[in-house]
């Protein structure tokens, strides 16, 4: 959701109010406020209030990484060690949380390293080509 609506916010210098960005998401606009703050405190989005108040791009849409965007709204990253304690006198309990941190770190790494080369601008103009193609008729 978070790079749909910055993907949104790349087609306007000026911005748009949070119904508007939620309209495209398809999802309620004070839902979207919550990802939009995440951003916003991330420094990827600029908030303005009052009547003429909406949401913009902090810098341009290809100064900004889908890495970018992902370390601004999932900072524990895509996995998440258990809440179960793991028994300590087990002798797989007792490494498992630093044997899957690795795991889980290097998987990551290489999340980041694909999400770093791609821009929100190269999401925006994705998506409206892809937008635009003609459906084809269902068998």
């Amino acid at each position: 959701m978070a790079a749909h609506a910055l993907a949104v916010l790349a087609q306007s210098r000026e911005g748009y109010p949070s119904a508007y960005v939620a309209s495209s998401v398809n999802t309620h606009a004070v839902f979207l406020r919550r990802i939009l703050g995440d951003l916003v405190a991330a420094r990827l989005v600029d908030a303005r209030e009052g009547r003429t108040g909406g949401y913009r791009l902090a810098r341009p849409a290809d100064r900004i990484t889908l890495a970018d965007v992902y370390r601004a709204v999932e900072p524990g990253g895509p996995l998440a060690e258990s809440p179960a304690e793991p028994n300590v006198r087990c002798p797989i309990g007792a490494g498992m949380r630093r044997a899957f941190a690795a795991t889980a770190e290097a998987a990551e790494g290489g999340m980041l390293d694909a999400l770093a080369q791609q821009t929100v601008a190269d999401l925006s103009r994705r998506a409206l080509r892809m937008g635009r193609r003609p459906r084809g008729r269902a068998s």
